[in-house]
């Protein structure tokens, strides 16, 4: 499809649904190479959603007091993958994770909370939402679980919601033929909230995600691997008696593919699985280790 296809607004239209004078698109898009309009038949300017988008971003960094040439550079790095993403302001990080904890924890509004992640995939990448946002959220709640503060229905409520958001947000991702992997939980397994999370920063880095979720049979695991080539598979775990029974089967697979272990319990158990790799244990810098190709890095930092 066409950019024309996409461009449905005149500059008034923005602006209106920007707050922003049409003085200052102008500018904007003439200083700093903000937008690329296409042009209409009769030579109108026509414009994206994407330049709303990019235009409400602009608004909100300018009015934190950043300049307007450097607020440019922030807009378009919002994209950018997660090493070189500047990431969403400290004081939006701070009113997001309180919006999404208000709403989670009190069962109140779910939607609530789906609204504020979409509005925010819609500025920045899956990634860096999960980074900023999700974990921060996700360790307070597991702090407030220590101490006594947060209900078990309040976890599972919370840990459901945010893992379909992030399955919703793999299922939906355009990988551009990136490389495949095949990610599922061993055997008796059942939580999968931190696979979803590795699989959210792994398609953030263009790769292909096949997701097969908890209490995966490993003959699935393997089916699934050699039907789509996959060029590794991830397996997790977090309780060690559920790894250690599934170690000589997941050594067999490691004879047919790149297997990477994650999860609490490799530290355990792991070791012994000579054939197969240690993923490093904080799920970001583990998925940029794997896209970048290192398996043996990654086992050499999850092991010393």
């Amino acid at each position: 499809m066409s950019q024309l296809s996409h461009a449905v607004f005149h500059i008034g239209e923005l602006s209106r649904r920007t707050g922003v004078t049409v003085d200052v698109i102008r500018a904007w898009e003439r200083r700093y190479g903000l937008l690329a309009p296409t042009r209409s038949e009769g030579n109108f300017r026509l414009y994206c959603t994407q330049d709303v988008v990019r235009l409400r971003l602009m608004r909100h960094y300018t009015r934190q007091n950043i300049t307007p040439s450097r607020a440019a550079v922030l807009v378009g790095q919002a994209k950018a993958r997660l090493e070189s993403n500047p990431g969403i302001p400290p004081g939006d990080v701070r009113k997001a994770v309180a919006v999404l904890g208000g709403a989670l924890e009190r069962f109140e509004d779910a939607a609530a909370g789906e609204k504020l992640l979409q509005r925010l995939v819609s500025l920045f990448t899956p990634g860096v939402v999960l980074r900023d946002v999700i974990l921060p959220y996700l360790r307070e709640l597991g702090e407030s679980w220590d101490r006594g503060d947060a209900a078990v229905a309040q976890q599972h409520f919370a840990a459901c919601l945010l893992e379909s958001w992030m399955l919703g947000v793999v299922r939906g991702h355009d990988p551009g033929g990136g490389p495949t992997a095949v990610l599922a939980c061993v055997p008796g397994e059942h939580h999968a909230l931190g696979l979803a999370a590795f699989a959210v920063v792994l398609a953030d880095y263009g790769w292909t995600i096949v997701y097969l979720g908890r209490d995966a049979p490993l003959e699935v695991v393997q089916n699934a691997a050699d039907t789509v080539g996959a060029d590794a598979i991830v397996l997790a775990a977090t309780v060690p008696g559920v790894l250690a029974d599934a170690a000589d089967a997941i050594g067999e697979l490691a004879q047919r593919h790149t297997v990477m272990l994650g999860g609490r319990a490799t530290p355990h158990v792991a070791p012994a699985l000579v054939s197969a790799h240690v993923l490093a244990p904080e799920v970001l810098f583990a998925a940029r280790l794997l896209a970048e190709g290192a398996p043996r890095r990654a086992a050499e930092l999850a092991l010393h």
